[in-house]
């Protein structure tokens, strides 16, 4: 069937993973770091959502009566969240890392910082609960209920503890009623919120730093087996991993992404094991998925300057430019082996890869992901090759590194099987999927016929995001970790 658009997509979205491939090495660090995300930060958020909801339900179940107004519910959380900015903005200013609201509540938090009175948020927002209930639930604060309990979700024993140990701190402020019912907060109110909402005092309010640390590293215990040994097996991967931090840092590490690229660099230099072998795995899989999102870029980029074309006509546009500070273009219709043979050993294993080092011209792109594919391919011999055959053939990793090493054409015909059947294909397929979902439509090209059409929507390749990062902050806020400036890593401290 031929599919044809009449006129190019009028918005366009993010598409943070247009190629649907990102989960691999997502899935990978996820299990690492026991529910910490790419986008939940902060410590504190998961102590203070274990507390709002246990707090929201015993307000909204007052006389008996289990009310559902999801509205309501929804501004709930949004006057706590607010709460949250206030208090860590009266703090320490806009500075603080993490901080919820910003971009929404910004002004009114300047306004508070400058002595005036600002009014809770009466309008919903489901940002606290959507971005750290998944960790709170990994930790056994929080779980989801059925729909036959009466409650969307509640607390465990771990987070109702959390709850009167908060609840107890904040009896007879005058913040438990404020949150409840709305209303103006002024200055002096915003500054009494530092100890329980300040993202910067987690550790100064009661013993609500100690569960956190409890939650962290003791293993929570299910009623099914089978999640039971899936939680402890959670808990002993994020021991080892917080283990791991804490060697590293002997080691003057500055930051999260240097850990990681000193890590692959000694895993694939001298071989690895347990947790630094895994760790090293996951940059095995973002390194390949970032080349192939260079090559998604570079096909986009030469169809929006040139015009619809085949894949095939692609390459062949590229190969038909040489360019003198690239060594390779004069090698596009040379045996694919002779020209991996030309990329340096360890070209790309010893340092970071640096998104922004990688635009210019799309045929230089394309030449410079062939050098990643080529040497992650050397590197799987110690790091990749065990999860390649743990993900199956289907992994578009696995699949790459199997284009390249079996292939005995060009390294044009490589180019062009990778980027047929790992790129161009895999990028329709994935959007149509999220299309089928109610999601935006992500499409930089679409088929028409035999060619391929842009919509014109550019794209920059990127890294998966990382979660260590994050579990270090998060570690860091409850006395786990030291972080220095910026979030560097200054000194491990003993749990």
């Amino acid at each position: 069937m031929d599919v044809a658009w009449g006129s190019r997509l009028s918005g366009e979205t993010k598409g943070l993973d247009i190629l649907g491939i990102r989960a691999l090495d997502q899935n990978i660090e996820a299990s690492l770091t026991n529910g910490i995300t790419t986008i939940s930060i902060r410590a504190r958020y998961i102590s203070i959502l274990a507390w709002a909801i246990g707090r929201y339900f015993v307000d909204e179940s007052a006389g008996g009566l289990v009310q559902h107004d999801k509205e309501a519910r929804a501004i709930y959380f949004n006057r706590v969240r607010f709460m949250v900015l206030a208090a860590t903005y009266v703090d320490q200013g806009p500075s603080e890392v993490g901080v919820m609201g910003s971009d929404s509540y910004g002004a009114e938090a300047e306004a508070l910082r400058a002595g005036s009175s600002v009014r809770l948020p009466d309008t919903g927002n489901m940002a606290l609960l959507n971005t750290y209930f998944g960790p709170a639930s990994a930790l056994g604060l929080v779980e989801s209920r059925p729909e036959s309990s009466g409650l969307p979700f509640g607390l465990t024993a771990r987070g109702t503890a959390m709850y009167h140990e908060r609840n107890k701190q904040l009896e007879g402020t005058g913040l438990i009623e404020l949150l409840r019912n709305g209303g103006e907060l002024d200055h002096e109110t915003a500054q009494s919120a530092r100890a329980a909402f300040s993202l910067a005092r987690t550790s100064e309010f009661g013993r609500e730093a100690e569960l956190l640390r409890e939650a962290l590293t003791d293993a929570w215990v299910p009623g099914n087996s089978m999640a039971a040994k899936r939680v402890a097996e959670a808990y002993e991967k994020m021991t080892e991993t917080c283990a791991w931090l804490e060697r590293e840092l002997k080691n003057g590490v500055t930051g999260a992404n240097q850990l990681i690229a000193q890590n692959y660099y000694r895993a694939v230099s001298n071989g690895a094991r347990g947790i630094e072998y895994e760790w090293a795995s996951f940059e095995w899989h973002r390194r390949v998925h970032f080349a192939l999102e260079l090559l998604l870029a570079a096909i986009t980029k030469t169809l929006i300057n040139v015009g619809s074309m085949s894949i095939s006509q692609v390459i062949s546009t590229w190969s038909s430019t040489s360019s003198a500070s690239e060594p390779l273009s004069a090698h596009w219709h040379s045996p694919a082996s002779d020209a991996a043979s030309l990329v340096s050993p360890g070209q790309f294993t010893g340092s970071l890869l640096k998104p922004d080092d990688y635009g210019g011209d799309p045929q230089i792109q394309a030449l410079r992901a062939f050098q990643i594919i080529v040497t992650q391919a050397r590197d799987s011999q110690t790091v990749g090759r065990a999860s390649n055959r743990s993900l199956g053939s289907l992994s578009p990793a696995a699949r790459t590194i199997e284009i390249l090493e079996n292939g005995d054409g060009t390294l044009s015909d490589v180019l062009l099987a990778i980027c047929d059947e790992c790129v161009a294909q895999r990028h329709i397929a994935n959007t149509m999927r999220k299309m089928g979902n109610q999601q935006d439509c992500s499409l930089r090209f679409y088929p028409d016929g035999p060619v391929l059409v842009a919509t014109g929507i550019d794209i920059a390749p990127s890294y998966s995001g990382s979660r260590l990062q994050n579990t270090m902050r998060i570690l860091a806020d409850i006395k786990m970790l030291n972080l220095g400036a910026n979030g560097a890593v200054a000194a491990g401290v003993a749990a």
